[in-house]
């Protein structure tokens, strides 16, 4: 029976020296594949380094085979599979804003760098925790999260035969306090957004966040994720969210655009006071020829994510405590809070805002009116937690 090729591996080449016993060559990792020795021009004192090296090696070699199907789990590069995924939900990727899509990227590429040299049966609870040392518990969480995905995904469409029950380890899911704005606040952020302005030797030129300004008012109104009203035009254009000036609609979801399940984004019919706003800038902007008057959120002729004009902004409006509390989702929870706490029913909440009434209940079921309204009528009685006794007398036993 034929031995089995080991793996790449990395191997510590001693120094060379001459005739004279002068060195000629320092000693360093070398990658060792078969009869092949390959240079890492890495010293023994930078042996992380030399292992990223080996680790870039192994994926390069193996990504470039195709991918074969109905594989055994220690016959598939976990590589392999990250690079399928991103193949078959490349148009995902393509229509993720900038900033959405460099970060996932960067989550991607930590995965291959530890990940991808492994194939699928070593993922376990030793190499999971490994890959967490120095890592944020959240971020963390979310990168294995995604692993689980490809991994699944992968089993799914035949490329992986799972007969391992995997350990992600999975560090314990935040539970973040769920922060929205008073009516003061909104108004104050959404009145420092229209009166910002830019100034050039103490002279006022131009104001420069009114984008902002309609994006707070989008979002308190109509619960919508950033990147979805960042998009948004009033002409219907492919890959974008379309706002039915003439019939009152908010198609958040772009034609044949791939949804992510727990990111619903159903249509929705704009309230009257908001719809009557939207037709005003529209008609002013296009009258103006205001460049990028087509788009919802636009600046200097294109739609633009005002995340960074946000995070000014809301420094300048709120102390500091409360500004890292605040961010653009707040917007969203702040509809929510609104909608309920003036008697919307969590049915009716749940579908506006795109999300399942158990959402509702689960994330805002403190301002929910006339929630556990018979514990705190137990708890405003006059006698709560005494017991009442019942008085026996006894009675003289008859002679």
């Amino acid at each position: 029976m034929p031995r089995l090729r080991k793996e790449p591996y990395l191997y510590k080449r001693a120094a060379r020296r001459n005739n004279d016993g002068k060195q000629t060559h320092k000693a360093t990792f070398v990658i060792r594949d078969g009869e092949q020795e390959i240079p890492t021009r890495c010293g023994l004192a930078d042996v992380g380094r030399a292992q990223q090296i080996l680790r870039e090696y192994t994926v390069k070699k193996y990504t470039d085979k195709p991918l074969k199907k109905g594989l055994d789990e220690e016959s598939v590069f976990i590589a392999d599979l990250l690079r399928y995924y991103l193949e078959a939900n490349k148009d995902w990727i393509e229509a993720m804003n900038g900033a959405n899509r460099r970060w996932t990227i960067k989550q991607f590429a930590r995965l291959n760098d530890f990940w991808g040299g492994l194939t699928v049966d070593q993922v376990n609870k030793a190499n999971s925790k490994k890959y967490q040392e120095n890592r944020k518990p959240n971020v963390a969480r979310q990168e294995l999260v995604i692993l689980r995905a490809v991994i699944n995904f992968g089993a799914s469409e035949g490329k992986v035969k799972l007969a391992l029950q995997h350990n992600y380890a999975l560090p314990p899911k935040p539970q973040p306090r769920m922060h929205y704005l008073s009516l003061k606040e909104a108004i104050a952020l959404y009145k420092a957004a229209r009166r910002r302005q830019h100034t050039f030797n103490g002279v006022v030129t131009r104001r420069v966040a009114e984008h902002v300004a309609r994006f707070i008012v989008f979002a308190l109104m109509t619960g919508t994720r950033s990147e979805r009203i960042s998009k948004a035009s009033f002409h219907e254009e492919a890959g974008r969210p379309w706002i039915d000036l003439e019939n009152g609609i908010f198609y958040r979801r772009a034609d044949q655009e791939h949804e992510i399940h727990n990111k619903r984004a159903d249509p929705i019919r704009i309230p009257d006071r908001l719809l009557r706003l939207l037709r005003k800038w529209y008609r002013q902007d296009k009258r103006d020829g205001v460049p990028g008057y087509q788009y919802l959120i636009h600046y200097n002729g294109r739609s633009v994510d005002c995340r960074k004009a946000f995070y000014t902004l809301k420094n300048t409006v709120f102390t500091e405590e409360r500004a890292r509390q605040i961010n653009r989702h707040v917007l969203k929870h702040t509809c929510v809070t609104w909608l309920l706490q003036e008697g919307a029913t969590v049915d009716e909440v749940a579908a506006y805002v795109s999300t399942t009434p158990e959402v509702i209940r689960k994330v805002y079921s403190q301002v929910i009116p006339g929630a556990n309204a018979n514990v705190n009528a137990v708890f405003s009685g006059k006698r709560v937690g005494q017991i009442r006794l019942r008085r026996t007398v006894e009675e003289p036993r008859a002679n």
